[in-house]
């Protein structure tokens, strides 16, 4: 079975177009296929970087590897019908 990316998981990130070397980060908030990661280990070389994004940054999900899983994903709750 497949781990997805949740909220609060611990990830590697590839380098993008934003930070030139690898990155950790955690898991903010999760898109359909990116997600929105703080940044919290990374690069001396990219120090600039990391300070330019405010310490975040949207990474494609295809461009990290999961350290530590997040929150279980909850499953939609049905509406009630009145």
């Amino acid at each position: 079975m497949k781990t997805t990316v949740s909220k609060g998981a611990v990830v590697r990130c590839q380098p993008n177009g934003n930070m030139e070397h690898e990155f950790i980060g955690t898991v903010v908030k999760r898109y359909e296929n990116a997600a929105l990661v703080t940044i919290d280990e990374f690069s001396p070389k990219d120090r600039m970087n990391a300070r330019d994004l405010l310490f975040q940054t949207v990474i494609a999900l295809k461009r990290m590897t999961i350290l530590k899983a997040g929150e279980p994903e909850r499953a939609p709750e049905e509406e009630a019908v009145s």
